[in-house]
């Protein structure tokens, strides 16, 4: 493990049927929201689902400030890198939300415990965590491995050419947010070893340079923030909480 990570804090949804899906999030899975950012009154821009262990879902309505053209309201994940994420201890069982996004569900505790990947180099995807991110990376079979990122969250990778462009405007999962503990080091060690870092989603074309370093800005959401890719271009949010932040705040234990 590495002590400069603390954990995956959420994971992260576009979605096009707002009513069906918060329906099946509320009601279906009996999740709460914590807290909502908007736009302008009336109109939501980020949802967001409490977890336990001070983790959220994360939602992205249509009307958000980056609208989804190329997203079609259906989760294809035979085409595209992410496959789920896992809730609870387990193997759990497997169920699909309101626009076909699987997830593992365990009983008891709600908490992610676990975001599975295809890869289509699992070496690469490999040397990224343990070299990049110097997390233990155990690889179980010819196929698959494990990314411990604390005693309770791993990210599995499983070798698999999966057949298209695996950008954030296509899928319905847009990233998963990892947490640290000081946002400028992270930085400032992601981009000596080589990382372009970016101002939002990569679709934003606004990336950190040397001429335009990363200086640690509160959002939205009182949190502190940067974004990443993985070799297959998933996406990855690095965040910070100050002591005001909404993900404090609005968190349940």
């Amino acid at each position: 493990m590495n002590p400069s990570i603390k954990e995956i804090g959420h994971v992260s949804f576009k979605l096009k049927n707002t009513v069906k899906f918060r329906d099946w999030y509320e009601n279906t899975l009996g999740l709460k929201i914590g807290f909502i950012l908007q736009k302008k009154p009336g109109e939501d821009y980020i949802v967001y689902y409490q977890l336990r262990r001070s983790q959220f879902i994360e939602i992205f309505p249509e009307s958000s400030v980056l609208s989804w053209p190329e997203y079609d309201g259906n989760n294809h994940e035979e085409y595209y890198s992410y496959q789920y994420a896992t809730l609870g201890q387990g193997e759990g069982r497997p169920v699909r939300d309101a626009e076909n996004n699987l997830w593992y569900i365990n009983e008891g505790e709600q908490y992610i415990s676990k975001i599975t990947y295809h890869v289509k180099d699992l070496q690469k995807s490999i040397d990224f965590y343990s070299k990049i991110y110097e997390l233990d990376v155990q690889k179980t079979n010819e196929d698959t491995a494990l990314v411990t990122i604390n005693d309770y969250q791993t990210v599995e990778l499983i070798q698999y050419d999966y057949s298209k462009d695996n950008c954030t405007n296509n899928k319905g999962q847009c990233h998963y947010a990892l947490i640290v503990n000081d946002i400028s080091a992270f930085a400032k060690d992601m981009t000596e070893k080589g990382i372009t870092i970016w101002h939002g989603p990569k679709l934003m074309s606004k990336s950190y340079t040397e001429e335009d370093p990363y200086i640690p800005v509160k959002h939205s959401e009182n949190t502190y923030n940067f974004y990443m890719q993985d070799p297959d271009d998933n996406e990855i949010e690095v965040m910070c909480y100050s002591e005001d932040s909404f993900q404090v705040k609005y968190a349940i234990q």
